[in-house]
C-alpha cells in the first residue's frame, strides 16, 4: 500500500510537470507565429521555436499580431467614419460651398486611392479598411451633396436615395473588381437591395408593388450569384484570386443567397397577404403580378441551377407552388359561393399533391430515399418541393375549417349535458356549411390515393410504415367527412344518428366476416364512426339506450370472434379492448335506463352494480376457456371500473352507500374464490367492514366498539383457527378484517372525541398489537398496531403542538425544518439502509 501511494504521488508530481511545459511550449509558438520571419528564439528550457518567447517580464501575450492588427483597423475605421459624419452634420454650415466639397472629396478620394499603394507594400489589412471608408464617405458625400449643392435638396428623398444606392453599388462592386479587394463587393451588394424599395416609395407604390420590387430584387440577386458561382467554379485561378480565394467566394455566395432567399420570402409574403384580404377582383390582379414572379423565380431556381444543393432546389419550388396556390384560390373566391373561398385555395393543393404523387410514382422516384441517387434523379427536386408544398396547403386549408368541424361534431353534445342534467330536452339544430366539409374530403381523398400510389411502389420499410400510416390518416378522415354528409343536406337528428350506428355496425361487421384482412384502418374507421354515434346519442334518452345496447352486443361478438388461440397480437389487443367496451356500454345502458325510468341517481347506481357483478362472473367463466384469458381479464377490469362508478354514484346518500358496499364486498367474497383471485377476499372485507362503518354512522352510535369488538373477536378466532388448520396462511387474511374491524372505527371516533377515556384504551390495545406482532412476527398486528398507536400520539401530541407553533416566532419552525433536511441528508445512506432492513424484517413476518 505504502509502494503504490509513492507511485501515485510521482505520477501526480509528473503530471503537473508536464501541464505546466505544455503551456509554455504553446506560449512560445503563439509568439513565433506573431515575430518577423528570419528570427529564431529560445522557448523556456532551451527549445529553439522562435524570437521571445513572451513579453517583456515573461508574461505570455493574450491578443495574436493579427487579433490586434484587426481590431485597431476597425476601431480607426469607425473613429474615421465618425469623425466623417460629425464634420458633416454639425461643421458643414461653417464652410463655403466650394471649400465643403472640396474637404469631402479630397478626403473620399484619399481613402479610396491609398488600397493600391498599400496593397504593394503588403498590407492588404490596411488597405481593405482604407476602401470601407472611402465608400462610407461615398454616401456621406451623397448626403451632404442634397443639402445645398446645386439644387438636389429640391429633390424627392427617396428617389434620390434610389439613384445614389444603385449608382453606389455599380461603383463599389466594379472598385472591388478593379483593386482586387474583399469588402468592396459585399458591400455594392448589400447596397444593390435598396434601390428597388427606394423606387417603389418614390413612386408611392402599395403593398404589392413592395413585394414586386422585393422578389423582383431577389431575382437579380440570384441571377447574379448564377453567373459568380458559374465562372467561379469554370473560370481561372485569377477570377477566384479576387474574390480572396475559394474560401472567401464561397462564403460571399452563401451570404448573398441567404439573402436573396430572405428577400423572395419576404416579397411572396407580402404578396399573399395582399391577395388573401384584397376586397376587389382588380386588388387580386394586380396581387398575381409580384406571385407570378415568385413562380418564375422558384421554377428557374429549381430546374436551371442545377448546382444548387438539393434542399434548396426543392425549397424554392415548394415557394413557388404556395406561391401558385395563393394565386388561383385568391381568383377562385370571386367564382364560388359565399363562405366557400377556403375551398379555392384547397383545390389546387390537392391537384397539384396528386399530381406530385403521381408523377413519383410513374417514375418510381418514390423506390429510393429522399438522399442519395434520388438527388440525382432529373425533376427530383421539383417533384419532392412539389409534394411538400402542396400537403401543406391542403393541411393549412384544414385547419381553418377544424374549428367548424370540431362545433359541428360536438354540437348534440351541449344539449345532451342540459338534458341529463337538468331533465329538460333544451330545443336546438343542427346546421353545417358546405366548405369545412369539401374541404374534408378534399383531404381524405388526396390521402387515400397518396396511400394506394405509394402502396404500388416498391421501397423500403420506412416508406411502408409511410404509406400504411396514410391509409389509417384516409381512414380516420374519411368517418367524419360521411357522416356529416347528412347534417350538410339538413337531415333531421334521427337520420344522422341512425347513419352513424348503422355505419359502426356495418364496419364492426365486415371485421367479424373478414377479421384478417387490413384489420387497422377498418379499426380505426370503427373507432372513429363508434365515438361519433355515441357522442351524438347523448343528445336523446332513447338514442342512448339504442345506440349503447347495440354496441354492447356488437362488442361482444366482436371480442368473442378476434380471440381464438391462433390470433393475431392485433386480433388479441381488439378483442381486449371490445371486451371491456361492451362492459362498459352496458353499464352506460344502466345508468340511462335508470334515469330514464324517474331513478335517482344513487338507486340507479345499483343497475350498474347488477352489471359489474356479472362481468366478473362472465370474466370467470371466459378465464377457462384456452386464448380467452386476456379477453377476461379486460372484462373483469371494465367491471371492476363500474363498480367504483356505482359506489361513487352513492357517496352523497350514505344508506345507499352501505348497502351498495355491502353488494360489492359479498361480489368480492365470490370472487375470491378464484385460484388466482385469493387476494379480493381483502378488498371485500375490507368494503363489508366499510358498509358497517357507514351504517353505525347512520345510526347515530358513539360507541362503535359495543358494536365491533364481537365482531373482532369472532374473526381473531376464526383467523386463529384457520392458521392453525393452514401454516401457510398470511396474516392479512386472518388477522387483518378483525384487528381493523374495531381498532379504525375507535381511531376515527377518538379524532372526534375530546375524551382521554377512548384514546387511552384505543392505545393501550393498539400497543398490545404491536407488541404481540414483534414477538409473534406476524405482519398484520405490527403494522395496524404500530399505525394505529402513531395515530393515536399524534392525536394527544396536536393540541400541545399548535399550542407551541403559537409562542414561538415563525421563522423558528422553518429554520428547525431546514436542520432536520440537513441532518436527513448528512447520514442519508445511513437511514436507507436501516430502513431496508427493517422492510425486509416486515416482510420476512408471515
Amino acid at each position: 500500500m505504502w509502494q503504490v501511494t509513492g507511485e501515485l504521488r510521482a505520477l501526480d508530481a509528473r503530471r503537473q510537470w508536464l501541464a505546466q511545459r505544455q503551456h509554455e511550449l504553446l506560449a512560445a509558438l503563439r509568439t513565433r507565429r506573431d515575430a518577423p520571419a528570419g528570427k529564431q528564439v529560445s522557448a523556456p528550457g532551451g527549445d529553439p521555436v522562435g524570437e521571445g518567447g513572451g513579453a517583456a517580464g515573461g508574461s505570455v501575450r493574450e491578443i495574436s499580431a493579427p487579433s490586434a492588427r484587426t481590431a485597431l483597423l476597425i476601431v480607426g475605421g469607425v473613429l474615421v467614419v465618425v469623425a466623417a459624419l460629425v464634420f458633416t452634420v454639425v461643421s458643414w454650415g461653417r464652410l463655403g460651398i466650394g471649400g465643403r466639397a472640396a474637404i469631402l472629396l479630397a478626403l473620399t478620394a484619399c481613402a479610396l486611392a491609398l488600397p493600391r499603394p498599400l496593397r504593394r507594400r503588403q498590407l492588404t489589412a490596411t488597405a481593405e479598411a482604407s476602401a470601407a471608408v472611402g465608400l462610407a464617405l461615398v454616401l456621406l458625400d451623397a448626403y451632404a451633396a442634397r443639402h445645398g449643392l446645386g439644387g438636389l435638396d429640391n429633390v424627392e428623398p427617396a428617389g434620390y436615395w434610389a439613384v445614389v444606392t444603385t449608382l453606389t453599388a455599380v461603383g463599389a462592386a466594379a472598385y472591388g473588381w478593379w483593386q482586387r479587394l474583399r469588402i468592396p463587393l459585399p458591400v455594392g451588394f448589400l447596397t444593390a437591395q435598396l434601390p428597388g424599395l427606394l423606387g417603389t416609395t418614390a413612386s408611392g407604390g402599395a403593398v404589392q408593388d413592395y413585394a414586386t420590387a422585393t422578389i423582383a430584387t431577389a431575382a437579380m440577386d440570384f441571377a447574379a450569384l448564377y453567373a459568380l458561382a458559374a465562372h467561379a467554379a469554370t473560370g481561372p485561378a485569377g477570377f477566384r484570386d479576387r474574390l480572396g480565394g475559394a474560401g472567401a467566394a464561397t462564403t460571399l455566395v452563401t451570404g448573398a443567397r441567404v439573402i436573396a432567399s430572405g428577400w423572395a420570402l419576404l416579397g411572396g409574403a407580402l404578396a399573399a397577404a395582399h391577395a388573401i384580404s384584397a376586397s376587389a377582383p382588380a386588388e387580386v390582379v394586380r396581387a398575381w403580378v409580384p406571385l407570378g414572379l415568385l413562380v418564375l423565380l422558384g421554377t428557374a431556381l429549381c430546374r436551371g441551377f442545377r448546382t444548387l444543393p438539393f434542399a434548396l432546389r426543392s425549397g424554392a419550388e415548394g415557394v413557388a407552388v404556395v406561391a401558385l396556390t395563393v394565386a388561383v384560390g385568391a381568383g377562385l373566391r370571386y367564382g364560388v359561393p359565399p363562405g366557400c373561398a377556403v375551398a379555392g385555395y384547397a383545390v389546387p393543393a390537392a391537384l397539384v399533391t396528386v399530381w406530385a404523387a403521381v408523377s413519383c410514382a410513374r417514375s418510381g422516384r418514390w423506390a429510393k430515399p429522399s438522399g442519395g441517387p434520388f438527388a440525382a434523379l432529373p425533376g427530383a427536386a421539383a417533384a419532392t418541393g412539389q409534394l411538400a408544398a402542396a400537403s401543406a396547403m391542403l393541411l393549412l386549408t384544414g385547419v381553418v375549417v377544424l374549428p367548424e368541424l370540431v362545433h359541428a361534431l360536438a354540437r348534440p353534445v351541449v344539449p345532451g349535458i342540459t338534458l341529463w342534467l337538468d331533465g329538460h330536452p333544451p330545443r336546438w339544430s343542427w346546421q353545417l356549411a358546405t366548405a369545412p366539409l369539401f374541404v374534408l374530403w378534399l383531404a381524405a381523398s388526396v390521402l387515400a390515393t397518396l396511400a394506394v400510389l405509394r402502396a404500388r411502389a416498391v421501397g423500403d420499410g420506412h416508406l411502408d410504415r409511410l404509406a400504411n400510416a396514410l391509409r389509417n390518416a384516409a381512414a380516420l378522415a374519411a368517418v367524419p367527412a360521411l357522416l356529416l354528409m347528412p347534417v350538410a343536406v339538413g337531415l333531421p337528428y334521427a337520420w344522422v344518428l341512425a347513419a352513424a350506428a348503422v355505419a359502426t355496425v356495418a364496419v364492426a361487421v365486415d371485421v367479424v366476416r373478414r377479421p384478417g384482412a387490413a384489420l387497422v384502418p377498418r379499426l380505426l374507421a370503427l373507432a372513429a364512426s363508434g365515438a361519433l354515434a355515441l357522442l351524438w346519442s347523448s343528445a336523446d334518452r332513447a338514442a342512448v339506450l339504442a345506440v349503447c345496447g347495440t354496441f354492447a352486443v356488437s362488442a361482444a361478438v366482436l371480442a368473442h370472434v378476434l380471440s381464438p388461440p391462433a390470433a393475431s397480437p392485433a386480433e388479441r389487443a381488439t378483442a381486449r379492448a371490445a371486451g371491456a367496451f361492451a362492459v362498459l356500454a352496458l353499464g352506460v345502458e344502466a345508468v340511462a335506463s335508470g334515469l330514464t325510468a324517474g331513478l335517482p341517481g344513487h338507486l340507479a347506481a345499483f343497475a350498474v352494480l347488477a352489471v359489474a357483478v356479472p362481468a366478473a362472473c362472465a370474466a370467470a367463466a371466459w378465464h377457462r376457456i384456452p386464448g380467452r384469458e386476456q379477453v377476461s381479464t379486460a372484462v373483469e377490469g371494465a367491471g371492476y371500473v363500474l363498480a367504483a362508478t356505482a359506489l361513487a354514484l352513492t357517496v352523497p346518500h350514505p344508506d345507499a352507500l352501505s348497502i351498495a358496499l355491502a353488494v360489492s364486498g359479498v361480489a368480492g367474497l365470490a370472487i375470491a374464490l378464484r385460484p388466482d383471485r385469493r387476494r379480493a377476499a381483502l378488498a371485500g372485507t375490507a368494503l363489508l367492514i366499510a358498509s358497517s362503518w357507514v351504517r353505525l354512522a347512520l345510526a347515530d352510535v358513539t360507541f362503535p366498539e359495543a358494536y365491533t369488538l364481537p365482531v373482532t373477536a369472532a374473526a381473531l378466532v376464526i383467523g386463529h383457527r384457520r392458521r392453525r388448520s393452514s401454516p401457510e396462511t398470511g396474516s392479512w387474511p386472518a388477522y387483518g378484517a378483525g384487528l381493523s374491524a374495531t381498532m379504525l372505527p375507535s381511531l376515527g371516533t377518538a379524532f372526534n372525541d375530546g375524551n382521554w377515556v377512548r384514546p387511552l384504551l384505543l392505545g393501550t390495545a393498539a400497543l398490545l398489537a404491536t407488541v404481540v406482532g414483534v414477538r409473534t412476527r406476524l405482519q398484520a398486528p405490527l403494522v395496524v398496531g404500530s399505525g394505529v398507536l402513531v395515530l393515536v400520539g399524534v392525536h394527544e401530541l396536536a393540541p400541545a403542538v399548535v399550542q407551541v407553533l403559537g409562542l414561538v416566532p415563525r421563522w423558528v419552525p422553518l429554520a428547525a425544518a431546514g436542520l432536520l433536511l440537513l441532518l436527513l441528508g448528512a447520514t442519508y445512506e445511513k437511514r436507507i439502509g436501516e430502513a431496508r432492513r427493517l422492510r425486509d424484517t416486515v416482510r420476512g413476518m408471515g
